[in-house]
């Protein structure tokens, strides 16, 4: 079983709290620009130069993205793409049809493509390259597709019991099954990037969470937890949705805004 990408939601639970139950940031800037502002440096032996090289590399991307478009949608589930749960398809088909033709078409990252393509063959190791090889074979599978960007997202969930002041009733029978004896706490949290497929351009992040708490008894409190998990996923999956078409709202006029900017040059 692969094991969970860098990017596994429960690692930023804490933050994802601090920020809110929804947030969203969108980037489209040039690189170019930026670089402009740092000269190269003449030194570029030794390890300093080598990194001032990397970082040169790596912020050498521009926003192509332009709507309408087609825009990839990639679940991914322990570190690997997977298939979109039907319910979660529909709150993607829903944000595609509030956005409108204007937008382009919203297509799913296919898992079966990405086996197809997936170079070089999948090999155990830890977080971080388990993350990038996974986003590297999205894009692959991405261009395969002929996408343009892909949404690439993830979504968990937990759910834990704790005994409140009546689990003393759970010591008579008809206690155990009458009397809510735990407190069951749930929470579902998701996060998602648009990136370009081409470059690699980051057009932006979507964070969501969702909680929700119920009473059971002790007998109950498992199905009961994972009944919650699943509900607390599903939420925190449509109100990711939603961002993401608030996302694409406000990225549509920005990247139009560069064509304008590019033909005043």
């Amino acid at each position: 079983m692969r094991a969970r990408s860098v990017t596994s939601i429960l690692m930023i639970l804490g933050s994802v709290i601090l920020l809110g139950a929804c947030s969203f940031d969108t980037q489209t800037t040039s690189g170019r620009d930026w670089l402009a502002a740092y000269p190269q440096s003449k030194n570029t032996a030794g390890p300093s130069g080598d990194i001032d090289a990397q970082v040169r590399s790596v912020a050498a991307v521009e926003p192509t993205l332009r709507f309408p478009a087609r825009i990839g949608i990639a679940r991914l589930d322990r570190g690997g793409l997977a298939a979109i749960p039907a319910d979660e398809a529909e709150h993607w088909t829903k944000a595609a049809y509030d956005l409108g033709p204007g937008f382009g078409e919203f297509v799913p990252v296919s898992p079966m493509i990405a086996a197809m393509v997936e170079q070089p063959p999948f090999i155990e190791g830890d977080r971080a390259s388990v993350a990038r090889h996974t986003i590297d074979t999205v894009r692959l599978a991405a261009a395969r597709q002929r996408l343009d960007a892909v949404l690439i997202y993830e979504v968990d969930g937990t759910a834990d019991a704790k005994d409140t002041g009546l689990s003393l009733a759970e010591w008579t029978l008809i206690g155990a099954f009458v009397l809510p004896s735990q407190d069951v706490k749930a929470m579902g949290v998701a996060q998602a990037m648009l990136i370009d497929v081409r470059n690699g351009y980051p057009y932006g992040t979507i964070r969501s969470n969702s909680d929700d708490k119920s009473a059971s008894t002790r007998i109950e409190s498992r199905d009961t937890g994972e009944r919650l998990k699943e509900k607390v996923m599903a939420d925190a999956v449509a109100k990711l949705t939603g961002e993401a078409e608030t996302m694409m709202r406000e990225l549509k006029p920005e990247l139009a805004a560069l064509d304008t900017r590019a033909r005043k040059r």
